[in-house]
């Protein structure tokens, strides 16, 4: 008699676009908006930043620090959002290429409305990306997004929400901010040569 259960792969997790660097970007983007979209994002942000700016304990306790939270926390949304419209036109894209669409009708809106962005921000989706890492030093952003972390975690007051999700909307936040400089340097360095 046979064994029905199969092997295993261990030491392997399900959710590994944070560490495996070497997929592309499609698939990379594809792991995150299957479980996030765009107004996951902002909605998710938008509470982090209340969470943090509410919070005694935090690393924004200064008005310097809580006004640079406010600002990375807008780059964030239109990154996100960045991102969606971008992984959107390539899902779309590849759809025509294999025949499976057969009208642009059949576009959502929220596709509309992702390409609507990258195009009243420029008509290459990649300027915003390009802008936004001229604008922030990677190793910034990867604390000030652990110290939102903390503060979320540690808050305590009337406004504390369930926080079984927290690190998983961390790790899609660090993913962006990661492949948006991996993206960036790879384009950087096929300029120079």
């Amino acid at each position: 008699m046979k064994n029905s259960v199969h092997k295993r792969k261990r030491f392997r997790k399900p959710f590994d676009f944070l560490v495996d660097g070497k997929k592309k970007t499609t698939h990379v983007l594809h792991k995150v908006f299957q479980t996030c979209n765009p107004q996951d994002f902002s909605t998710g942000l938008e509470k982090w930043q209340r969470l943090a700016l509410c919070n005694d304990q935090s690393s924004y306790d200064e008005a310097n620090s809580r006004e640079d939270l406010m600002d990375v926390i807008d780059w964030l949304k239109k990154l996100a959002d960045h991102w969606h419209a971008i992984y959107r036109n390539k899902a779309y894209k590849n759809k025509l290429a294999k025949g499976r669409s057969k009208h642009r009708k059949k576009a959502t809106e929220k596709e509309d409305t992702a390409n609507a962005l990258i195009k009243g921000e420029h008509t290459d989706p990649f300027f915003f990306l390009n802008k936004f890492c001229n604008t922030f030093d990677p190793g910034y952003l990867e604390m000030e997004l652990l110290d939102l972390l903390d503060a979320v975690i540690t808050y305590e007051g009337i406004n504390e929400s369930y926080k079984g999700n927290l690190v998983f909307f961390y790790q899609h936040l660090l993913c962006l901010v990661r492949l948006s400089f991996k993206i960036y340097n790879k384009n950087s360095n096929h300029l120079k040569q």
